[in-house]
């Protein structure tokens, strides 16, 4: 009965996912469109043939923030246009799933489509582009899909900048060129055929007894929700898939964690204690220290110490994007978009032309985003653009980057911009906005096999929390419902049960 009203309770709060790479992340801009030469062949996107008179409210993203705006905002009041890199929005909690099979990518990745409908209405666009630049002036975004030099203009009469973060190096030499991010549904593919190549190379004869224990050897850097739950799951996968495969071989391989603070911080000391347990009985070798750089095929960690591996998942929390830090708008020392307490883009009233950090590079990652002076006073909003997610703050109170953030930012700038279209429709008056609150839900993160932990309101307030099967069962129970469409709970449902009854599939193409 506990467990049911645990599970009950859970899917009342509707607990989102909360990784810390909640958002789609624009891509990084290529080397073309950070050149100091003007754009060339800019186009300006044609006028629908359809007038319907609406507002057109254009997104920026398809994560967490946008996909909630997008599934919410009214399609009678507002005409919308949607781009992003990506058509799909990432199902982040169930992503460490599929770098070992046990889920297949379909199944964690939701076409935007299936979350606003009405996105195939002819008034209303999606471009698989990425934004490039904002002119709040004219009000268009420039955009590119990519693959060529030919840039386009979209007009917005509303912008919402929901674009995300990026994995976070903290100017480490190597990590960009060397490990893997777990972040996308392209980079679980790429980690899962890493995984495979390097298992199948160990068992070569031409394979020296060295490098047969590097190949075999995989460090994940980062001791966060992501990083446990991959860790997690392939070492379930190593002891119900591989051992039967090849027992000697499965033996060999070892799974290490590399945290320079506390392992699963955001967890209270009990959940933390207990997931370390179960982790090393499922064999994960947990280390604590920093690294110093990342080789080829071997780290650095700044006690001097020399690490060896086959295949790096770098998972150390999130960053801004080279698009974030280049537009001309009030920044935090980390890089995020400054924004008040209504969500939108503020710029300082006195030196506009102080914007914070210009690259990824000049952030300053152990600086606080916040401290007992700060405030929004020196700045000013701008009218009509929003900014959401993991690529914004507000300086007096940030928030962290969390998928259940991003979440209620999405909910919070509908449930607003609806209310502002109602209102101005009747009185032609706008409306005043209540000020965003957060309400954080709890936390959740899967240790392996059976196992998870759960904890259900604040860590710093009383609160209810689990270990074990019962919070394993909790943890399915809640993101199952969450997905939000019968596609993907019935592929999420049909592959659990397959890897369940006939194991994982090792192929690889």
């Amino acid at each position: 009965m506990q467990l049911l009203r645990s599970t009950r309770l859970i899917s009342r709060l509707g607990i989102g996912p909360l990784f810390p790479q909640n958002d789609t992340t624009v891509a990084a801009l290529p080397a073309w469109a950070l050149s100091s030469q003007p754009w060339r062949g800019v186009k300006t996107v044609p006028d629908s043939p359809v007038t319907t008179g609406r507002e057109r409210l254009v997104i920026l993203g398809s994560g967490w923030a946008a996909g909630r705006l997008l599934r919410d905002i009214n399609s009678s009041l507002y005409d919308y246009t949607v781009i992003s890199p990506r058509n799909h929005m990432v199902f982040t909690p169930l992503l460490a799933s599929t770098c070992v099979g046990t889920l297949e990518c379909r199944a964690v990745a939701l076409s935007l489509t299936d979350i606003q409908p009405h996105l195939k209405d002819t008034w209303n666009k999606f471009f698989l582009a990425d934004a490039l630049a904002i002119d709040h002036d004219r009000k268009v975004v420039t955009c590119n899909n990519g693959s060529s030099e030919d840039n386009f203009e979209v007009a917005y009469d509303k912008l919402a900048i929901a674009t995300g973060s990026q994995g976070s190096t903290f100017g480490i030499p190597g990590v960009e060129q060397r490990t893997h991010f777990l972040r996308d549904v392209a980079n679980s593919s790429a980690i899962r055929k890493h995984l495979i190549e390097n298992w199948n190379k160990a068992n070569l004869p031409t394979v020296s007894q060295a490098d047969r224990q590097r190949l075999l050897h995989v460090v994940i850097v980062g001791g966060g929700p992501t990083g446990v739950e991959f860790a997690g799951e392939l070492s379930n996968f190593i002891s119900s898939d591989l051992m039967r495969m090849d027992s000697t071989r499965a033996r060999d391989i070892r799974v290490t964690i590399v945290e320079g603070m506390q392992l699963l911080g955001s967890f209270d000391a009990r959940l933390r204690e207990y997931a370390a347990t179960k982790l090393h009985k499922q064999g994960v070798s947990l280390v604590k220290s920093m690294v110093k750089e990342v080789r080829e095929g071997s780290l650095v960690l700044q006690n001097g110490d020399i690490l060896p591996y086959g295949i790096c998942v770098w998972s150390t929390g999130v960053g801004p994007t080279e698009f974030t830090t280049s537009l001309h708008f009030a920044k935090t020392a980390r890089g995020r978009i400054a924004v008040d307490d209504h969500l939108r883009i503020l710029v300082h009233s006195t030196r506009p032309e102080e914007h914070g950090p210009t690259t990824p590079g000049q952030v300053q990652h152990h600086h606080e985003e916040s401290h007992e002076e700060s405030s929004n006073a020196g700045f000013e909003p701008l009218k009509d653009i929003y900014a959401l997610g993991d690529c914004c703050a507000n300086v007096e109170g940030p928030l962290p980057s969390l998928a259940q953030v991003a979440e209620q930012q999405g909910k919070y700038l509908a449930k607003q911009l609806n209310r502002e279209a109602q209102t101005q429709r009747a009185t032609e008056q706008r409306p005043e906005w209540p000020a965003f609150q957060y309400h954080h839900l709890g936390s959740m993160a899967l240790v392996g096999g059976s196992s998870a932990i759960v904890e259900l309101g604040d860590a710093n307030k009383p609160h209810l929390s689990m270990t074990g099967f019962k919070s394993w069962v909790a943890w399915r129970s809640a993101y199952l419902t969450r997905l939000g469409n019968m596609r993907n709970r019935f592929y999420v449902m049909f592959n659990w049960t397959l890897t369940m009854l006939l194991g994982r599939d090792m192929s690889s193409w």
